[in-house]
C-alpha cells in the first residue's frame, strides 16, 4: 500500500484507532494532518510518531460539531501540508442515556458531531479531490452501531447515518474519481478506564468472538489503509467490518 506524495488528514487522531491509522498512513508514505478537539498533547505525540515515521505532521485542534470550526480546521491542515487526497473521518462522539431521558440537545449534540460533523469535513476535502482527479475517504462507523445497546438510540442512530452518505456519495462523488467507504471495528484493544465491569464483558466478548481475541488498533488502521491506497482501487460504497468475526452475533460492548 503506497501513498507517497498525498496527505491525508485523519480526524480524532490524538489517541487510540485514530492515532494507529494516522502512523499507518505515514509508513504508507503520506503527509498527515492530526486533529482532536481539545486533546493537544495526543496530537503532539501522534505527530511524533508520524514524524518517526518518515512523513511531514500537521496538528489543528477544533470541535467539528461546531460548523464554524471545520473549514477552518482543514484549511489549517491545507495551508501547512498542501491538498488533501485522503480523508478519514475518525473522531465521534458516544454519549449513552435511557431512550426516554434523552433530550433536543442531546440530539443535537450527537448529530452535530457524528453527522453534520463528518458531511462538513468531507465537503471541505472533496474540491482538492476534484482537482486532482480523485482521492478517498473512509468514515469510522462500530460494530454495536449494527447490534445496538441499551443508552444509544440517539448516538449509534446518528453513527448509522453515516452509511447512508457512504453510499450516497461513493454514487455521487465516483465520475470525480473519489471512493467513499466504511471501516466497523468490533471490540478494540484501546486505552479505556478499566472497571471489574469492564474486564467481565471484555472475558464474554472474546468468547462470543470466532477468532478469540480482542481486535489491535493497528488492524484497523490496515484496513483503513488499504481503502485509502490504490490497493482499494476498485472499491466504493462498502463498509468493511474488522471485528473477528462477532458481526453479527450480539455481543455486550461498553463504551472506549
Amino acid at each position: 500500500m503506497d501513498l507517497t506524495g498525498q496527505t491525508a488528514l485523519v480526524t480524532g487522531s490524538s489517541r487510540n484507532i485514530g492515532r494507529a491509522t494516522a502512523i499507518r498512513l505515514a509508513e504508507a508514505g503520506a503527509d498527515v494532518g492530526i486533529t482532536a478537539r481539545s486533546d493537544e498533547e495526543g496530537c503532539e505525540e501522534t505527530a511524533r510518531l508520524v514524524r518517526e515515521a518518515g512523513s511531514e505532521a500537521a496538528i489543528a485542534l477544533a470541535d467539528i460539531g461546531d460548523p464554524d470550526a471545520v473549514q477552518p480546521m482543514v484549511g489549517d491542515i491545507r495551508e501547512q501540508l498542501g491538498p488533501i487526497d485522503v480523508l478519514i473521518n475518525n473522531a465521534t462522539y458516544r454519549p449513552s442515556k435511557p431512550f426516554l431521558d434523552v433530550d433536543t440537545q442531546d440530539i443535537d449534540r450527537v448529530l452535530a458531531v457524528n453527522f453534520r460533523g463528518v458531511f462538513q469535513t468531507t465537503q471541505a476535502v472533496v474540491p482538492d479531490m476534484i482537482d486532482r482527479g480523485g482521492g478517498s475517504i473512509v468514515n469510522l462507523i462500530g460494530a454495536m452501531v449494527y447490534l445496538g445497546k441499551d443508552g444509544h438510540a440517539h448516538s449509534y442512530g446518528s453513527k448509522l447515518g453515516i452509511e447512508g452518505q457512504i453510499r450516497q456519495l461513493a454514487t455521487e462523488l465516483g465520475p470525480d474519481g473519489i471512493r467513499v467507504n466504511g471501516v466497523s471495528p468490533g471490540l478494540i484493544d484501546v486505552d479505556r478506564n478499566r472497571t471489574e465491569e469492564w474486564d467481565r464483558i471484555e472475558r464474554e466478548v472474546i468468547r462470543s468472538t470466532p477468532l478469540g481475541r480482542l481486535g489491535q488498533v493497528e488492524e484497523v488502521a490496515d484496513a483503513c489503509c488499504f481503502l485509502a491506497s490504490d490497493a482499494g482501487s476498485f472499491v466504493t460504497g462498502q463498509v468493511l467490518h474488522v471485528n473477528g468475526g462477532t458481526y453479527p452475533t450480539p455481543t455486550l460492548v461498553p463504551d472506549s
